[in-house]
């Protein structure tokens, strides 16, 4: 089981939070906010800096380094499996249900471009790489307690782990429908995909009852693996041997399956020259989208019954090595689970992980400072993220913007920020963090106290851009 783990843990290493830094979706001159709201234009078009156009990469999770190394009595920092840390300070820290979400997203080349005054184009071409996990509470007490007594049970609900990578190219379109609605402009972007891996393991349910001389664990999973990039051995019974993993460098099975998806988008803006003016509504759809994968391109597997092994005795030594201890308590809790290969008959057809966003902003100062409120909600397979952003955005120059955020809701609080330098002609460049952490414990690491976030909350995203000129159809006003 450990081997497979490897091949996720490379995938998720690659991708070290899914998706763009919402901290751009009310900059006025940004030339990423397309990718949250297709009718949302920039100032002047654009064309990304070849294979540099946009890398976004981050961490989001409700979990921390201090929810597993602790301060010990000696002054000296331990694991969270220490005798020294009890159940209750461990658990205390975690919710019932802990999510984890990895994301990498990378645009080799983009552009956009005005037609007129009130059309708007955009190209991207890039890689998306997306995990999702669901820890539940009862692992972490699991993991902690172990054999703690000499018979101990456990009922393991819900254990999820999602991912993929695949390959785009999208197109997307604006326009401005004065003519119809003052101030209201639409857009869609369609885009189609080639995957490279796709995987979803659900663990439904898992009883598991621990004695001093036995182990045994009732099961109910599934795994599911989409591509042709790994090939998974299999026993003489039938069953996966996760010790027998071998990549396959086949090009003929790069591409795992085909799909397509779509973006679609609305912003409206009060008129010019009414009390509200530069109030603007914006609400979006985006990753609404399908992969389909031929049968001979699907591994599927479950895990039914009950299986049983000697115990291990307690994990709660002192002196445990933690690379170790680590590595032997993972491996005995997925031997619990004897997943066996099903024949699959058919193609299936997987849904991608759609996203909403629903925005409010007012622009004043001759729209050179704007303040807004951002709802987003994010439809994964097995739960759904809400989220509230707070964005302040201020541009000095038609060349320069400032933004800053504060979000909350889903996981825990943090501050974004961006920096964007847009010139009418030229190299400009963006960066900018979604996720600033706001809380930090010092630990004692090798006699040094070091402060360390709470959460882990990891994001950067910056690329460069070659501006084209031209306008949309309300520029802001600048004295410089």
């Amino acid at each position: 089981m450990r081997k497979i783990f490897a091949v996720i843990l490379a995938v998720t290493a690659a991708a070290a939070l899914y998706g763009q830094n919402k901290t751009s979706y009310f900059v006025r001159n940004s030339t990423q906010s397309h990718n949250f709201n297709a009718a949302f234009v920039p100032e002047q078009g654009y064309v990304g800096f070849p294979l540099l156009s946009n890398i976004d990469l981050g961490l989001a999770t409700n979990l921390g380094l201090s929810n597993f190394l602790y301060n010990m009595p000696d002054g000296s920092t331990g694991l969270f499996l220490n005798e020294a840390v009890s159940s209750e300070e461990f658990l205390s820290g975690l919710r019932k249900n802990n999510p984890v979400n990895l994301g990498f997203s990378y645009s080799l080349i983009n552009a956009g471009w005005f037609t007129g005054k009130s059309s708007f184009w955009t190209l991207d071409f890039g890689i998306d790489v997306n995990v999702d996990a669901d820890i539940p509470l009862e692992v972490f007490r699991f993991l902690k307690e172990g054999m703690s007594r000499s018979s101990t049970e456990y009922n393991i609900n819900n254990l999820n782990l999602t991912g993929g990578a695949y390959a785009y190219a999208s197109v997307g379109y604006s326009r401005g429908l004065d003519e119809l609605v003052k101030g209201l402009r639409v857009g869609a972007k369609a885009r189609f995909l080639a995957s490279f891996s796709e995987f979803d393991i659900n663990i439904r349910n898992m009883d598991i009852s621990l004695s001093e001389d036995q182990w045994a664990a009732k099961s109910l999973a599934t795994a599911d693996y989409y591509g042709g990039l790994l090939d998974f051995g299999v026993d003489s019974d039938g069953y996966l041997d996760f010790y027998d993993i071998a990549f396959v460098l086949d090009p003929s099975r790069f591409i795992g399956g085909m799909g397509a998806s779509f973006d679609i988008g609305a912003e409206y803006t009060i008129s010019e020259g009414t009390p509200v003016d530069g109030l603007r509504f914006s609400l979006s759809v985006t990753d609404l989208g399908f992969i389909a994968h031929k049968a001979d391109m699907i591994t599927s597997a479950e895990a039914t019954g009950e299986v049983s092994f000697s115990g291990v005795g307690n994990l709660m030594d002192p002196d445990l090595d933690v690379n170790g201890a680590m590595s032997d308590v993972t491996e005995q809790f997925l031997t619990m689970l004897d997943f066996k290969k099903k024949e699959v008959t058919g193609s299936r057809t997987t849904m991608l992980t759609a996203t909403m966003y629903a925005g409010v902003d007012y622009s004043f100062l001759k729209d050179k400072m704007n303040v807004g409120l951002l709802y987003s909600a994010r439809f994964g397979k097995y739960r759904t993220d809400h989220e509230l952003t707070l964005a302040w955005n201020y541009a000095p120059s038609r060349k320069f913007d400032v933004a800053l955020s504060y979000s909350f809701l889903k996981n825990a609080s943090s501050i974004g920020w961006l920096l964007t330098f847009t010139p009418v002609r030229g190299i400009g460049l963006f960066v900018g963090s979604e996720y600033t952490s706001l809380n930090y414990n010092a630990l004692n690491i090798s006699g040094m106290r070091i402060p360390l976030p709470s959460k882990l909350f990891i994001d950067f995203d910056f690329g460069f851009t070659i501006s084209l000129g031209g306008t949309n159809s309300r520029p802001r006003s600048y004295e410089d």
